[in-house]
């Protein structure tokens, strides 16, 4: 199916295909139509019955409430009502119809101030990071929605993220990043002007630092297992140094730095790594610092704890500058690049660079030595706006070439993709932004859904041949009450051509459709289903 675009529409509504009524021109946006609410409320009354049995009619179960003129409904935490469109809709045999929502998949990587979550395992009172870098709280989740239209969003670093085709984001166009003017626009807004004159025109901005809390358990100075990381021998705690700064910056953080006599430029770093326990015996780890990159696992390969990508702003910058010193360069504009022979270490520098606020990208390539192929080499290049360095003569070349310093990552592809299950999460953040991904991209919430308001459209698919006001599950997940009001929007409906008219449209007498024609909030009609009684519901559109 393919979702029907703006002009579609707009030729379908004029023809009577599709009929939306009443219907504002100004409502038509890129891919859907704005809905609004309408006066009437269906209130449940759940100490009537013991239970809901779905078999037998409960008549008394709900009660319909109809505001007045201005006046709200209002809507307490925890209570959950039935509302409708104000609009009557109406379709014909080739088109469906959805309500549509913004979500994200499930398995989208969420960063959080106690470590990496996904979409699907996050709840209200959890903590994520907003666009500064700064915690807000979770205020409301949707259950797992499926059966969306979904796209792959391909960043410039490569970063790939999938959300609905109706998942909002805030970007700049190309000739506005100078003056940073954002416009919330959605994942299929952003596919149909993806590019201008051959170039990304779509561009969501770096995120500040991430404010993960400082961390007193790291049991090895950030600097210097930077450092190690980068000039390390993998299975000693040992490096190799020309730059003697380096190692007085190691000293300085209480290791012990003493050449050893079989390499030259070789330095043993904190004193030995094993002594004998004077009751048994047996050799036993110590505090120096061999023992401690044992304990951490890093003499069976290098890598970047997860602690440390975890720790405080200081105490991850203090990192990348001990990888920098050793393993990192600067150019004449400002660009940095840090080269490493191992993927797991280039890995966690992007992700390092990244929690901090610069837009890191990978590159592979091939490790020469004198002509020869040795292995394979990882790069990352970023431009900072802050020391990434301590050693004189790097931190001089950094602040000698200034450079601009990007602040923006472009969308460079949207493609549609199979549908998968996702969700939804909304912030406390003024803004609704919140981060995700391994590059910290900030993407947006709904605007009801700040408010801590849900809204689910009870008919999932609304079938080829609806007709009917379109009845609304509204939901308040917050800790205040929402006051709604008659006329406010409330949703937008999106339209999908099927590959060929449907043999019995919704509403065919043999098809017996419960909710065909209503014009009032409708409670269930399930009970139909076992007693055979299943009958078209009488009504046709009400008028405003």
């Amino acid at each position: 199916m393919a979702v029907l675009a703006d002009r579609d529409i707009r030729t379908l509504l004029q023809a009577g295909r599709i009929r939306i009524d009443p219907y504002d021109p100004s409502c038509l946006q890129p891919s859907s139509v704005d809905l609004h609410l309408d006066a009437d409320f269906r209130v449940f009354h759940n100490n009537r019955y013991p239970y809901i049995d779905v078999r037998t009619p409960q008549p008394d179960l709900t009660e319909l409430v109809t505001i007045q003129d201005d006046d709200p409904f209002i809507l307490h935490p925890g209570e959950f009502v039935l509302g409708q469109t104000l609009e009557w809709v109406e379709l014909p045999d080739d088109l469906v119809a959805r309500l549509e929502g913004k979500a994200l998949a499930l398995d989208t990587p969420v960063p959080t101030p106690t470590g990496w979550r996904t979409m699907g395992e996050l709840e209200p009172g959890d903590e994520v990071f907003d666009e500064t870098g700064a915690p807000t709280t979770v205020t409301a989740v949707t259950p797992p929605m499926s059966n969306r239209p979904c796209r792959e969003l391909v960043f410039a670093d490569g970063t790939r993220v999938v959300a609905d085709a109706a998942h909002k984001w805030a970007t700049v166009e190309k000739n506005g990043r100078r003056f940073g003017r954002l416009t919330v626009r959605t994942t299929d807004e952003i596919a149909r002007s993806l590019r201008v004159r051959g170039e990304p025109d779509h561009y969501v901005p770096l995120a500040g630092p991430v404010e993960y809390p400082a961390r007193a358990d790291l049991p090895i100075e950030p600097y210097t297992l930077g450092a190690w990381l980068g000039d390390g021998t993998g299975t000693k705690a040992e490096m190799t140094c020309c730059d003697t700064e380096i190692l007085a910056q190691v000293s300085g953080e209480s290791y012990a730095v003493k050449a050893v006599g079989y390499a030259p430029h070789r330095y043993r770093i904190g004193g030995p790594g094993w002594a004998r326990d004077a009751d048994t015996g047996r050799y036993a780890g110590n505090a120096s610092l061999s023992s401690q990159l044992r304990e951490l696992g890093l003499m069976d390969g290098k890598f970047v704890p997860p602690a440390y990508l975890q720790a405080g702003v200081g105490q991850r910058l203090a990192l990348l500058q001990g990888l920098m010193d050793t393993d990192g360069l600067v150019d004449g504009v400002g660009r940095c690049e840090f080269t490493s022979t191992s993927a797991a270490v280039a890995d966690g520098v992007v992700e390092l660079a990244a929690s901090l606020g610069f837009g890191a990208v990978k590159s592979t390539g091939r490790a020469m030595t004198n002509g020869v192929d040795r292995a394979p080499k990882y790069s990352v290049k970023f431009t900072p706006d802050r020391p990434v360095f301590r050693l004189p003569s790097k931190l001089a070349r950094q602040k000698a070439a200034g450079g601009r310093f990007p602040r923006f990552r472009a969308i460079d592809i949207v493609r549609p993709v199979a549908s998968v299950p996702v969700r939804c999460i909304e912030v406390a953040s003024p803004r609704g932004l919140f981060l995700v991904s391994r590059s910290f991209i900030p993407t947006h919430n709904s605007s009801l859904g700040r408010l801590g308001l849900l809204i689910h459209s009870t008919a999932g698919y609304v079938d080829p041949g609806w007709k009917g006001n379109l009845t609304l599950e509204l939901s308040n997940v917050a800790k205040l009450p929402i006051a709604l009001y008659r006329g406010m929007k409330i949703g937008q409906i999106s339209f999908f051509r099927m590959t060929s008219p449907v043999e019995r449209p919704y509403g065919s007498k043999e098809l017996g459709s419960k909710y065909q024609g209503q014009s009032s909030p409708t409670a269930s009609a399930y009970y139909r289903d076992f007693d055979g009684t299943r009958r078209p519901a009488k009504g046709g559109p009400r008028r405003s």
